[in-house]
This record gives structure tokens, C-alpha cells and sequence, in this order.
């Protein structure tokens, strides 16, 4: 197998196998991302949350952080109901398959923007 083709990629200066900018189950979050992330979240107008079971923290706190703010509106797109839904957290629920919700989406709001007054 040549070195080139390896999965996963191997660092051409020490070998190792290199980690795409994941965080896996159990990893810690790096705090400078988590910090960034509820700062974000504290001051969005507008939430998306997208195929998500809304139970793996820290992350899953980040829309009750965007709810502080009165005016925010949080939308979940998911297969499912979560807690979210349950506790009145997300305003909308757009229930289906993010990979099909989406891009719907994103062509909605590219209509409106492109749309003359």
C-alpha cells in the first residue's frame, strides 16, 4: 500500500495518523472553541439546530444559551422530537432528513434575498 493513499493520512513528518478537526464521543471540547461557541450562541438572532438528539453536552446547552435572548428564534430540523422540542427551547421544528430539509431551505432564503422589493 503506498504511503499516499493510507487511510487515515499519515503526518509526512513524524508518521503518526493524522486527526481531522473532529471532537469524537469523550474527547473535551478545546475551551477556546467552547468559549467562542456560547458567545456566538448568546448573540445570534437566529439558531439552527440540525440532526442532533439534543443530548451530548456541552453543545446541546448552547440553545438554552441563545434562549436568554428574548428575541431569538431557534430552529430544529430533525428526524425526531427532542427535549428541545418537549421543553419549548427551538421555536419551529421542521421534522425530515437535514440532507433533505436543508438545501430547501438554503433555496428559500436565496429566493428571498434575491427577490426584488
Amino acid at each position: 500500500m503506498e504511503k499516499q493513499n493510507q487511510l487515515p493520512p499519515a503526518c509526512p513528518g513524524c508518521g503518526y495518523p493524522l486527526k481531522s478537526d473532529v471532537v469524537y464521543f469523550q474527547e473535551p471540547i478545546p475551551r477556546d472553541v467552547m468559549h467562542e461557541a456560547d458567545q456566538e450562541a448568546k448573540k445570534c438572532d437566529v439558531m439552527l439546530i440540525c440532526g442532533t438528539s439534543a443530548l451530548v453536552y456541552p453543545f446541546a446547552g448552547l440553545p438554552a444559551a441563545a434562549r436568554s435572548r428574548p428575541d431569538v428564534i431557534i430552529i430544529e430540523v430533525n428526524a425526531e422530537p427532542t427535549q428541545m422540542t418537549a421543553n419549548k427551547i427551538s421555536d419551529y421544528l421542521i421534522q425530515g432528513k437535514t440532507g433533505d430539509i436543508l438545501p430547501r431551505l438554503a433555496e428559500k432564503v436565496r429566493q428571498k434575498l434575491t427577490q426584488p422589493e
